[in-house]
């Protein structure tokens, strides 16, 4: 009776041994689970950063292209206001230069007037 006692007990050791094997997998079973499903949750969120920073670049390179537009139209204005400029700065020593010619000419025109009504 000892003896089937003992083997009673073995076999109900051995049973919960195999309960508590199978909760232990179980639970890192379901445990696994959840850490896929927290990994497929993280991976969606990194696809979604990546999908969000990928069009931020976008936006950046579209920003930086219109910038090096701009820059480039300011400076073709620029350069065509400095011809503009350089023209009436010539014109204008031109129309000086005429202009002190002329006056030149009333200068030398009078006196010869004077000197014909003087005689």
């Amino acid at each position: 009776m000892n003896f089937a006692l003992r083997s009673d007990l073995f076999d109900d050791q051995y049973s919960m041994s195999l309960c508590e094997g199978f909760f232990r997998r179980a639970s890192m079973l379901q445990r696994v689970n959840e850490l896929k499903k927290t990994n497929e949750e993280l991976r969606a969120e990194l696809r979604a950063s990546q999908t969000v920073a990928a069009e931020f670049r976008c936006r950046v390179v579209d920003v930086e292209r219109k910038l090096l537009e701009e820059k480039v139209m300011r400076e073709q204005k620029e350069r065509s206001r400095e011809r503009e400029r350089t023209a009436w700065d010539e014109e204008r020593e031109e129309l000086a230069a005429k202009l002190k010619h002329q006056k030149e000419l009333d200068f030398v025109s009078r006196r010869d007037l004077h000197t014909m009504y003087a005689d």
